[in-house]
């Protein structure tokens, strides 16, 4: 099908009031007879012959300055990504603008990288704990200069509980890290980790050395270990994402530490109450347990 533009919507106008028919205009137009009478109808309704619309979508009002500096102004606050500023400008400045329009704001004042073609989002439940304390999530992460992360996240709350970094990953300094956690916040019920050597002895070193150094000094806290399914990154995913935001903006902060306060005190969280603008550090105390609830579990993740 060829495509009309309007020097050809002006032949056929005058082709019909020369009175040729709709079909053999169609025919020499390569355009279908229904196409040739919509075009005849609206010129005997205005007199005009009608013009093409613009193809694409069309294109929105532009941003007002006082937007794009409010837009500003939030980011600069919390560093939030555009989908939690467009909940936020909504929520608590009553302004409406679309992440889309946010992320342009964002870019064009270089607050923001460019995004290559997202990956389709992978169809999973995501599990959530009700309540603090309930559950820990730990991993170890590389950095870009070689040293080691490890962090400890509490499930229901986000809240980064623990975390250090090292020349080495190893199970002396997990428990170090694990160590200063409980110290500060008490013993978690549940403690997520993956198959990793710092944290699980496999079948072969059990049979040989027993359980690893790591699962002993859970057992002697009385914590319970949870392993993360095999070949199901996902499991952990909220620790994942810890560290890609980390990846995404640690040029916008100086050190580690300064990270860690900023996505404990200061980030809002979607998954949160975002409404109140709820970071980690206040759904951790709002989220905690009751003094006589019972343990919660989570045997589907345990393969």
């Amino acid at each position: 099908m060829v495509k009309l533009n309007e020097r050809k919507i002006r032949w056929i106008i005058q082709e019909k009031l020369r009175g040729r028919g709709a079909g053999e205009i169609a025919l020499i137009q390569r355009v279908s007879p229904r196409r040739i009478e919509q075009i005849w109808q609206a010129y005997k309704h205005t007199g005009i012959p009608p013009t093409l619309k613009t193809p694409g979508k069309p294109k929105g009002a532009p941003v007002r300055l006082h937007e794009a500096a409010l837009v500003l102004k939030v980011y600069d606050q919390l560093k939030v990504n555009a989908l939690t500023l467009e909940r936020i400008l909504r929520d608590v400045y009553q302004v409406e603008l679309p992440h889309n329009r946010i992320h342009m704001i964002l870019k064009e004042a270089g607050r923001a990288l460019p995004q290559p073609s997202k990956q389709k989002r992978r169809k999973w439940v995501r599990y959530e704990r009700e309540h603090s304390m309930s559950l820990w999530h730990m991993d170890w992460k590389q950095l870009w200069d070689g040293r080691w992360w490890i962090a400890a996240e509490d499930d229901a709350s986000r809240l980064i509980v623990g975390y250090g970094v090292f020349q080495e990953a190893t199970a002396e300094h997990t428990i170090h890290v694990l160590k200063q956690a409980i110290t500060k916040y008490g013993c978690p019920r549940e403690l997520l980790t993956d198959r990793g050597s710092q944290f699980y002895a496999n079948e072969g070193e059990r049979r040989e050395k027993g359980i690893s150094q790591f699962e002993a000094y859970l057992a002697e806290q009385g914590i319970k270990h949870l392993l993360c399914r095999v070949n199901h990154p996902q499991t952990n995913g909220k620790l994942e994402r810890f560290y890609g935001v980390y990846e995404q903006k640690r040029h916008q902060f100086r050190s580690i530490d300064e990270y860690v306060h900023w996505h404990n005190e200061i980030k809002p969280h979607l998954s949160l109450n975002i409404e109140a603008l709820e970071t980690p550090i206040q759904a951790f105390q709002r989220k905690q347990p009751p003094r006589e609830e019972k343990t919660e579990t989570t045997e589907l993740l345990v393969k």
